[in-house]
């Protein structure tokens, strides 16, 4: 399963369509321990045939220019609107990943989002996960979606 296409095609559309904001895909990162020099995430639990925690990823800047262009005003701070407007991205995104993947008899279930900004955290996943991660580029800068995930 080519998640990177998958994250990719899911996220342009979601974008083009929903927020408005001219974005563009990246090549995905190699595999392994990268850090994401982020202030804002939010993330989803997907559970059915792969168990799996998808995420966006935000310098501060990234995320209030997206968050701002999905609510229609201009934010200053990242708080609760702009951590549930990442939240609800994050939702839109995971669904269009299960609509896509139900196409190959993958049947999952979403949780509900959660999200968290800071400027030292770290998100894990359990040991032997999968990690895909395409950074996606718009005018305020680089933004990224990660999926973290293991087979049932």
């Amino acid at each position: 399963m080519d998640f990177a296409k998958i994250i990719s095609e899911t996220t342009e559309e979601i974008f083009n369509c929903m927020i408005f904001i001219d974005i563009a895909a990246q090549s995905p990162l190699e595999s392994g321990k990268q850090v994401l020099a982020c202030h804002v995430s939010a993330m989803i639990g997907l559970t059915g045939d792969l168990t799996a925690m998808l995420g966006i990823h935000c310098p501060e800047n990234v995320g209030l220019a997206i968050s701002g262009a999905m609510l229609g005003m201009e934010l200053e701070e990242v708080d609760a609107d702009v951590k549930d407007a990442l939240g609800e991205i994050s939702n839109m995104l995971a669904g269009g990943i299960k609509e896509r993947v139900s196409s190959e008899n993958i049947n999952l279930d979403l949780a509900i989002p959660t999200a968290v900004a800071g400027t030292s955290y770290t998100i894990s996943a359990p040991k032997g996960s999968q990690r895909v991660v395409v950074p996606f580029t718009i005018e305020q800068g680089q933004f990224f979606v990660e999926i973290k995930y293991q087979l049932n």
